[in-house]
């Protein structure tokens, strides 16, 4: 099974996924990602957090990216 790394993206940095994580496929991995990031913005807004997550960015086990999550595409805007 191919193994995926979630890289967490602030707006100041970004937080290396080092060990992945073994999913059956791109689509499993692009839905991790959508379902952490909600996660991950949810617990920093609850947390009064200063730092908020901005996106995801899930890379395949070669160091290509393969896809990008961002907090806009997630999280819906009111008004």
């Amino acid at each position: 099974m191919p193994i995926y790394y979630f890289h967490i993206r602030h707006a100041d940095r970004v937080v290396h996924d080092p060990e992945g994580s073994e999913l059956p496929d791109l689509q499993t991995a692009l839905h991790e990602a959508n379902e952490s990031l909600r996660e991950l913005v949810a617990h920093a807004l609850v947390s009064k957090h200063s730092s908020v997550p901005l996106g995801i960015q899930v890379f395949d086990e070669n160091g290509n990216l393969a896809v990008e999550v961002d907090i806009d595409g997630v999280i819906p805007r009111r008004g």
